[in-house]
């Protein structure tokens, strides 16, 4: 509909071009420390080795069974069991699995096998129960533990873990 040529519209009225915004500009890493490629991504050391759905192991330790001595938490001895599975698996870039869940039983005792004897046991529930309050309640604790999770511990079949405690290893003694 045209104007009416007798009616003058107020400079507020009139219609007017609405401001778009520009284009988008290519991004580029000019900072220092910005990262340009994924390689560059640091890796290891104080950076640590991070897996793939790490939270998985949530769910494993939650259902596991495993007996606990009476002056035992099992929220403590659940967190160090988490340290242990998640470490295990990222260090073979993977999710936590059964096998790391039955790693980190063997490591923390609550492997139920006969072939350990009663002394390694002992020694093992003793190592666990220095550890597992340390660990849920002090990162520094957490981090001295994962410290002594070296990658060739790591790195060990089950069955070769289980063969190295059945002899007397306790790899995680205070």
């Amino acid at each position: 509909m045209g104007q009416e040529p007798r009616y003058e519209i107020p400079l507020g009225d009139r219609p007017r071009a609405s401001a778009e915004p520009a284009p988008a500009r290519r991004w580029k890493a000019s900072r220092p420390g910005d990262l340009h490629a994924p390689s560059e991504v640091p890796w290891g050391g104080a950076f640590g080795t991070p897996g793939p759905d790490t939270g998985f192991a949530l769910k494993l330790a939650a259902n596991a069974a495993y007996e606990l001595d009476a002056d035992e938490s099992r929220h403590n001895v659940e967190s160090m069991l988490l340290l242990i599975m998640g470490a295990r698996a990222s260090r073979f870039g993977k999710a936590p699995s059964a096998d790391d869940l039955s790693f980190g039983l063997m490591l923390l005792g609550l492997d139920s096998r006969e072939e350990i004897p009663e002394a390694v046991m002992a020694r093992l529930a003793e190592s666990r129960r220095h550890w597992a309050p340390r660990v849920a309640h002090n990162k520094s604790a957490g981090r001295a533990l994962a410290a002594r999770l070296t990658p060739e511990l790591l790195s060990r079949s089950l069955e070769d873990l289980r063969h190295r405690v059945s002899l007397g290893e306790v790899p995680l003694s205070p």
